[in-house]
This record gives C-alpha cells, sequence and structure tokens, in this order.
C-alpha cells in the first residue's frame, strides 16, 4: 500500500531526493508502529556524521551513575543522578541513524540548554577531556569498537543507565496521545555508554552495546 505524503512538511532547500523522503518516512512510521512524521527538519549540526535521523521522542530525562571519588557517604555516589530536560524548552530530542550499522544514538539539544550544560558540565566539570573516540573504546561494546565518531573533546559526566522520552506510537492511550517510554541501558550485556558533554555543550553517547530497532533500544 502506497503511503500518503502530501502533509509532510519538508524545506525544498533541504534538496532530499523522493528515494531519500520516502526511506526517511518509512523508518519513522516503522519505528512509531504507524504514526507517519509530521516534518523534517534540520539539525544543524555539521559534527554529527548521519546524513539523516529519525527521531525517537522528546528528552525526558537521563539517568546517569557519576564516577566513585573516594566520598561513598555522598548520595550521588549511592544512586543515579538524573537530568531532566524542562518541558518549557522545545528541541531536545533523542534520535537514531538508520544507516548506521548499530543504528547509533545522538542528542538533539537546543542552543539555550547547550549553553546551561557548558557551564554545569564542562566548565565546572573536573574531569580531563578526551577525544570521542577514546572515550567510545574505554567503555566498549559495539559503539566502541570503530573509531567512527567525530574528533570531538569531551568531558565523561557517567554511565548512561537509562533514558526516557515520549512519544506517540500506535497503541498508546488515546486520552494523551503520546506516553513516556524508558529504556534501561547496558542491562544485558553491561557495556554501558559515556555520556558526554564537548565545549559547546553538546550531549554525545559514546561507546555501548545497544542498537535501535522498531520495538524500541534495545541493548
Amino acid at each position: 500500500m502506497k503511503r500518503n505524503r502530501s502533509n509532510l512538511d519538508v524545506d525544498p532547500s533541504f534538496g532530499l531526493s523522493e528515494a531519500e523522503i520516502k526511506k526517511g518516512t518509512d523508518g519513522y512510521t516503522d519505528w512509531h508502529w504507524g504514526y507517519e512524521p509530521r516534518r523534517v527538519v534540520d539539525v544543524e549540526d555539521d559534527d554529527i556524521p548521519a546524513k539523516h535521523l529519525i527521531q525517537c521522542g522528546r528528552l525526558i530525562r537521563m539517568h546517569i551513575r557519576a564516577p566513585r571519588d573516594g566520598n561513598s557517604g555522598h548520595p550521588r555516589r549511592r544512586t543515579d543522578a538524573m537530568i531532566e530536560f524542562s518541558h518549557s524548552v522545545k528541541g531536545s530530542h533523542i534520535a537514531y541513524d538508520p544507516d548506521h550499522q548499530h543504528e547509533r544514538l545522538y542528542l538533539i539539544i537546543p542552543p539555550s540548554q547547550r549553553r546551561t550544560f557548558k557551564k554545569h558540565f564542562w566548565t565546572n566539570n573536573p574531569m580531563p577531556a578526551h577525544d570521542l573516540n577514546e572515550l567510545a573504546a574505554i567503555a566498549g561494546g559495539k559503539h566502541g569498537r570503530k573509531t567512527d565518531y567525530p574528533h570531538i573533546q569531551c568531558k565523561p559526566l557517567g554511565i548512561l543507565t537509562a533514558v526516557v522520552y515520549n512519544t506517540a506510537k500506535k497503541g498508546d492511550s488515546p486520552e494523551y496521545g503520546s506516553s513516556h517510554y524508558i529504556h534501561h541501558v547496558g542491562e544485558l550485556s553491561r557495556y554501558y555508554p559515556f555520556l558526554c558533554v564537548d565545549a559547546k555543550g553538546r550531549l554525545w553517547l559514546a561507546g555501548g552495546n545497544y542498537t535501535s530497532p522498531n520495538p524500541g533500544i534495545t541493548d
């Protein structure tokens, strides 16, 4: 059955071919269990190596386990810390690269939040900076075996243990139209990606063993 794409908002300046639009539309629709995309946007970040990304959903929060520093009494050393994304700030998304062998995840953060992350997680972070590929290799897993990340200096915030995002998938409650989805990372393989920040305040995932098939992010 041919899908109707007449309502898809695509900026002509993107220069996408009909085949590229179809591939992206089909990928989004399959990932969202039947819901078709409404628009195509430019993430405006030349450092992301993916040509196209498919949005998983709006970021709600990320759970990270901060590295131990000998102060075991600190509550953030006993439990996971959380980074929460305000609903009032638009444009925080998690997306995956459908062309990557392991369907790599990317975090799309608006400028206002990047400024906050730069201050708190880069400027005030005493951890030394490392090449993103080096951090991925330390984390290990499928995403740590290839040096195919951009060569960007990043500081690790800790290991990612779970991510929560909001999106609409067929089967969600008709009352709300969308649901929160939580995916635990590394629960099977024990390969946890580092959550990292660069000097511009952008967040990156380095390493890990996850993939992003249609049922959702899977370790």
